[in-house]
């Protein structure tokens, strides 16, 4: 092994955000993992099993019974920051920065996607959130800085306690994503995601942001003030990571085949390249339990009648599918299982019996005409279909419409910028209720591994969603109840029985139509070793090493 030299990477598109409160993008959550750091982690590596085991990061220890830092209850946990630890410009993060870093997710005007599994654990959160979103925005940055919560307790510069609604099977896993990740003073004061916070970037990582410019590139430069003596996940063999931003699709993977750049970084190899791959070392495919892609649906549109409203035409879009030749765009069976549910064969909560049968993998169209008629529609119906304009996506898309056409479902797609498919469309409600969109095609990753049932279905289903990825304003007090017997759940078994009985639920209501279970695959040059899968964050560039 030999330490130093600059990693390239190349994509398409641009990071969603930096501000790890804000970011969903897989590719940016790989970034986040060189130069933020939480109270608790994972482990690289590929070993699924020890995928999902939370370890220590900034915190000197996990919270037990037996440590003294986890109360009886199991309702408290007390976590003291490792010495040594620092901002990239040698303060010590503090207990207060940690503090911050959970309320400021509350803020009324750019709440974080990852709110609804906070707000929802943490003692005091909601009710912060409700607070903030009544009072004047002038009057926001003070209150995040200054209301006290019951959950969230600063001793001193280096102790933090946090105490939860009840007892929370996976709270720890929670306290591992880039969301709870310290957020320095100098954050006080303005928006979350904002350009004023992006140029304020503190690092607690191996390396800090040097140069961002939006959509063209984004380096990477090692952060002085890190110790690896208080850092017992990260390697930071590398001096710099480089990344190219805005090259088309076929020009990003010829430089990455030629060796003359790294490694892909937001997207995949296209179709036409893979067969020539399979087997080779620079493809390495990891298998991972997403549900991706699927069809969002936007249960709030007033397009055709409010057809999307209606579960027979739901259910006709997901019968009239053809899944196979949806699974042959992304690399076939090697690279993809074909999906009618939500929960993956890695998720504990998955069961042999599916909750509804499968359909044909090539889809059915004359069923789903006879479910179009029963709605309403014998003549048929057309609907939007939002989608990124990169990658496997239009090639995605235009099989899906193929199959839909079949059955009477003319489809207009509508492709767009990945920035704009978060920035613009999945930002706010106003283009799912305007109609700018019925059906969109996009993927869930889970947020951890293993006992990971809850980060598949509060975000997707749980209604009046807080920054969730309720993309399609799904509501069902049923479905809202489940919810929170699994959240509340002494013990695992009893939780995944809930779990079940939401995927069930959600899967008669049809309210998403799940298309694949995909793998991960990276393609990247010969002289990149070490690459090792962090847990569905796009593998962790803090353990990779360059060969001459």
């Amino acid at each position: 092994m030999r330490p130093g030299g600059t990693l390239t990477l190349v994509g398409a598109g641009d990071a969603d955000n930096l501000d790890p409160a804000l970011s969903v993008h897989t590719a940016t959550r790989g970034v986040l993992r060189a130069y933020t750091r939480q109270l608790v982690t994972y482990r690289a590596g590929r070993d699924q099993r020890a995928a999902g085991e939370v370890v220590a990061d900034m915190a000197t220890e996990l919270p037990t019974r037996s440590n003294g830092r986890l109360d009886a209850t199991g309702q408290e946990y007390v976590f003291t920051i490792r010495p040594g630890v620092r901002w990239d410009d040698h303060r010590p993060v503090t207990a207060a920065d940690l503090a911050r870093g959970i309320k400021r997710l509350a803020h009324p005007d750019a709440p974080s996607p990852s709110l609804t599994y906070f707000a929802r654990t943490i003692r005091g959160l909601a009710r912060l959130r409700d607070e903030l979103a009544a009072l004047d925005p002038t009057e926001v940055s003070t209150a995040i800085e200054c209301r006290a919560l019951d959950g969230i307790e600063v001793m001193g510069t280096d102790t933090l306690v946090l105490r939860t609604l009840g007892h929370s099977v996976d709270f720890l896993n929670i306290l591992a994503l880039p969301a709870a990740s310290p957020a320095p003073i100098e954050y006080s004061g303005f928006l979350p995601g904002s350009d004023d916070i992006i140029r304020r970037l503190r690092s607690t990582g191996p390396y800090a942001v040097r140069e961002y410019v939006p959509g063209k590139q984004l380096v990477l430069g090692r952060n002085p003030a890190w110790d690896p003596a208080t850092d017992p996940v990260r390697a930071a063999h590398l001096d710099e990571v480089s990344v190219r931003m805005g090259v088309d699709e076929a020009e990003a993977f010829r430089l990455v085949d030629t060796g003359e750049v790294d490694m892909l970084w937001d997207i995949q190899p296209m179709t036409a390249e893979l067969p020539r791959l399979f087997g080779d070392p620079r493809l390495e495919v990891h298998p991972a339990g997403l549900l991706s892609p699927y069809l969002a649906v936007n249960m709030v549109s007033p397009n055709e009648d409010r057809a999307t409203s209606k579960v027979e035409v739901r259910r006709a879009v997901s019968v009239a599918l053809d899944r196979e030749a949806v699974s042959r765009v992304w690399g076939g069976p090697r690279l993809s299982e074909l999906a009618w549910r939500v929960l993956p064969p890695l998720c504990s909560a998955h069961t042999p019996v599916a909750p509804v049968p499968p359909g044909s993998p090539t889809g059915d169209p004359d069923a789903a005409r006879a479910l179009l008629a029963e709605a309403g529609y014998p003549d048929g119906l057309t609907l939007r279909l939002l989608h990124r304009d990169r990658d496997i996506h239009p090639e995605s898309v235009h099989e899906i419409g193929i199959a839909l056409a079949r059955a009477g479902i003319r489809v207009e797609p509508v492709p767009v910028s990945i920035t704009d498919l978060f920035a613009t469309y999945f930002a706010s409600p106003e283009p799912a209720v305007r109609g700018d969109w019925d059906l969109a095609f996009t993927g869930w990753e889970p947020d951890w591994h293993g006992d990971n049932a809850r980060t598949y279905l509060q975000p997707l289903f749980e209604s009046r969603p807080e920054g969730s990825w309720n993309l399609g304003f799904y509501a069902s007090p049923r479905v809202d109840r489940l919810l929170a017997e699994g959240r509340d759940a002494l013990d695992r078994d009893t939780a995944n029985a809930a779990y079940r009985a939401v995927e069930a639920e959600v899967l008669r209501d049809m309210a998403v139509v799940p298309v694949l279970f995909a793998h991960q695959y990276w393609f990247h040059s010969p002289r990149v070793r070490g690459w090792e899968p962090y847990p569905v964050l796009n593998g962790d560039l803090t353990n990779v090493w360059l060969e001459p």
